[in-house]
């Protein structure tokens, strides 16, 4: 096995881990009630699971031309992902969007 062999096994690896993450942030972004939760995880596992699949994709294809422009993509996806995210949250707290709490009853009588 040669290096360029075991750089592709090592760039897919990392490929499949992004999905792997994002397949594990979408189902906790389904299980979760609160809005702002959800914005926060959804920013944090795009981030998490795009800058793994991005490195990997930069590995298998090595020093090339595609591997530069991935970069470039993956620094302006770091860049602009917790922006949007506060943006959006920002606008949902001043247009007046709040979340429900759930509180129990609890019941005095014994």
């Amino acid at each position: 096995m040669g290096f360029a062999a075991a750089r592709v096994i090592v760039g897919q690896g990392l490929i499949a881990l992004g999905l792997l993450i994002t397949v594990f942030g979408v189902y906790t972004v389904l299980r979760l009630d609160s809005f702002y939760a959800r914005i926060v995880v959804t920013s944090k596992i795009e981030a998490m699971g795009f800058v793994t699949v991005a490195i990997g994709a930069i590995v298998v294809t090595g020093l090339s031309p595609a591997a530069v422009k991935l970069a470039i993509i993956l620094l302006f996806e770091l860049v602009t992902v917790a922006a949007s995210a506060h943006v959006i949250a920002r606008s949902a707290w001043v247009s007046g969007y709040r979340t429900r709490t759930v509180t129990k009853l609890r019941d005095d009588r014994g």
